[in-house]
């Protein structure tokens, strides 16, 4: 008898299926395939008097059957399909009254999400399905047709109102019959409103990841939506068709939640005591509040995206999304698309679910552009004309979306140097540039490399599973201070990590666990300068003689102008005059134009010029000096 109202429990099954993402079966009494969603399709008709055991038990028993763990279940023990069956849980009823048995009902969850939501509200879904066969039996007996429907459909929209999916449905003359209450909250309607008369539904032509978006008009208010929008082929013209949907910015925000790659922090993340931090860390609480664009520079290994976090954080934004992206890793001709996103189809390769761009993501937080100074000209015109519209067009589509974000850009770079080389435009560095934060590099902050060997310690030591050092012995810090740190932070923290390594696992830590680099003579001759300028303020040895001579303003030069006192104090502690390799010589020549001209990017450039050198030869001595 189910076969005769085959297209009715197919439309029950597809509408069931569409709001609760769980694929249905409805078989009959002979164990045929009546009805059934996703890959139960295309199996309409078949027979499953094979491998049908549980359908069997539930008729048999005229009790609803539910299986948590299929497989282990001793009614799938005989089952000659139970090797393959990919099923995580299921929920199977019979379709009976008082006199008759027409058969079963199922839910069936393939997926592990799906089974956490079933079990977590069991009752609910065994309810469900129990009135569901009840309807079908009803439907048969032709008794109560409308009583049977309405109670149905209001138990399925309870259930998809836990999935914070707004479901509409439509009639054949585009009118809407229901709405289930995350629909009528999004749209700002009452409890009452069930069928909102005055709602609009219009397709954009848009795609985000693999739904559909959709602007929502109803009594005045406008809501961007993505979803799915399906005809239900239902002879009853209540049911024309079903949009399951949720809002645009809550579909960004759980996307950028799966993507998320780094953890945040305010200024407590940031660790030192030094006057310049302190300066810093006081500039980032007085503009945290501001929307105003913010440039932080410095030298690689500084900790600028830190600090962008740092703002994010203490901000009023902190509860948005912080989107970061290094401008200087992505290929210039998938940055334009990774920023501002496509459409399916954009471009020859581009995924026809389009792609939804880093702008978007940052919606309603902060977007971080590192190196910013790597972004090609023809993408520094399309990011001016965001920072000024707060709106941006996707790849391929003519649609205006506006974007509420706040843009904190970094370099390494001389921005200024590159305008005036024309490597980077004018408008868009004084557009950027309205707050600078300068980081300044570790060299310029001794006092802060004490806190940080203890934080990275922490860290390490932890991670590798040693004891911690009770403490950092002062020769262990006179070496670290007397290092100039190219690298900066980044490099203190990597010195760390390969002492820890190195430092047997009772936590006892020594001179001769750091790095090769920071023992060799230059950095031993500059931590012995150092230590014999602290010990006597007032009188240092000269150079050449060893002599006590009078205290002079040059007796401890700053990092940078040392070279021909460390060497003179080199001599002294070896006691010999030695010549100087034509490897060594290149290698301070080297480090000499790299400290007046810097090593950012475009000091590198100008370094290579003066040394007349390309750029690539320069990259590669430095690799070969291991710098």
């Amino acid at each position: 008898m189910l076969a005769d109202i085959q297209a009715q429990v197919q439309r029950y099954a597809e509408v069931i299926s569409q709001v609760t993402g769980i694929d249905v079966e409805v078989v009959d009494d002979r164990l045929i395939r009546i009805a059934g969603t996703g890959m139960y399709e295309k199996g309409v008709g078949h027979s499953l008097r094979s491998a049908g055991e549980v359908y069997r038990t539930a008729m048999r028993t005229r009790r609803t059957v539910f299986m948590e763990t299929p497989r282990e279940h001793e009614i799938c023990s005989q089952c000659p399909n139970r090797a393959d069956c990919r099923e995580k849980l299921s929920v199977s009823t019979p379709i009976a009254d008082g006199e008759h048995l027409y058969g079963v009902i199922g839910l069936v969850c393939f997926k592990d999400d799906e089974r956490e939501r079933v079990l977590a509200r069991k009752d609910t879904f065994i309810h469900f399905i129990g009135l569901l066969a009840q309807a079908l039996a009803g439907k048969l007996h032709d008794k109560r047709r409308l009583e049977g429907a309405t109670e149905f459909l209001d138990l399925m929209l309870q259930i998809v109102d836990v999935n914070n999916r707004g479901i509409l449905v439509r009639n054949a003359e585009g009118g809407f019959t229901y709405a289930n209450g995350f629909a009528r909250s999004l749209l700002g309607l009452g409890e009452q409103d069930t069928a909102p008369a005055t709602l609009e539904v219009l397709p954009t032509g848009d795609s985000f990841s693999d739904m559909d978006e959709f602007v929502l008009r109803c009594n005045g208010r406008q809501v961007d939506a993505v979803g799915h929008l399906r005809g239900l082929h239902s002879r009853n013209p209540d049911f024309a068709s079903v949009l399951a949907f949720e809002s645009l910015d809550d579909a960004k925000r759980r996307v950028h939640s799966l993507a998320e790659s780094g953890g945040g922090g305010g200024l407590d993340a940031i660790v030192g005591e030094s006057a310049k931090l302190k300066a810093l860390k006081a500039q980032v609480q007085r503009i945290a509040t501001s929307t105003s664009t913010v440039l932080i520079t410095g030298e690689s290994g500084t900790g600028k995206e830190l600090f962008a976090r740092a703002v994010h954080a203490e901000s009023p934004r902190r509860d948005g999304p912080f989107v970061a992206l290094n401008c200087g890793a992505i290929p210039d001709t998938l940055l334009e698309s990774e920023l501002f996103g496509y459409v399916g189809g954009a471009f020859t390769g581009a995924s026809r679910k389009g792609h939804i761009g880093k702008f978007e993501l940052a919606h309603g937080g902060v977007i971080f552009l590192d190196e910013i100074g790597s972004m090609p000209l023809y993408l520094q015109v399309k990011l001016l004309r965001v920072l000024q519209e707060r709106a941006l067009t996707r790849l391929g589509s003519s649609r205006a979306v506006s974007v509420d974000i706040r843009v904190i850009a970094a370099t390494n770079d001389d921005l200024e140097t590159m305008v005036a080389q024309n490597m980077f435009r004018e408008d868009l560095y004084y557009r950027l540039n309205v707050i600078p934060l300068r980081v300044p590099p570790l060299r310029d902050r001794p006092g802060d490399i004490r806190p940080l060997v203890d934080r990275f310690l922490d860290t390490y030591c932890a991670r590798f599973g040693k004891t911690r050092p009770t403490h950092v012995p002062d020769r262990v810090l006179e070496l670290l201070n007397a290092h100039h740190w190219p690298g900066n932070v980044r490099e203190l923290e990597n010195v760390v990590e390969y002492m820890v390594n190195m430092m047997p696992g009772n936590g006892r830590l020594g001179p001769m666990h750091l790095p090769p680099a920071l023992l060799s003579p230059r950095n031993t001759a500059r931590a012995h300068m150092d230590r014999s300028c602290a010990a006597e303020p007032d009188a240092h040895p000269h150079p050449a003689t060893g002599h006590t001579m009078p205290h002079v303003a040059t007796a401890c030069p700053p990092p940078g102008q040392e070279d021909s006192t460390m060497q003179g104090a080199a001599r002294i502690m070896d006691g010999s005059m030695p010549i100087m390799t034509l490897q060594e010589l290149e290698r301070r020549t080297i480090e000499a134009a790299l400290a007046r001209y810097g090593v950012d990017t475009l000091g590198k450039r100008q370094a290579a010029a003066a040394l007349g050198i390309s750029v690539a030869t320069l990259y590669r001595k430095l690799k070969e000096a291991g710098d």
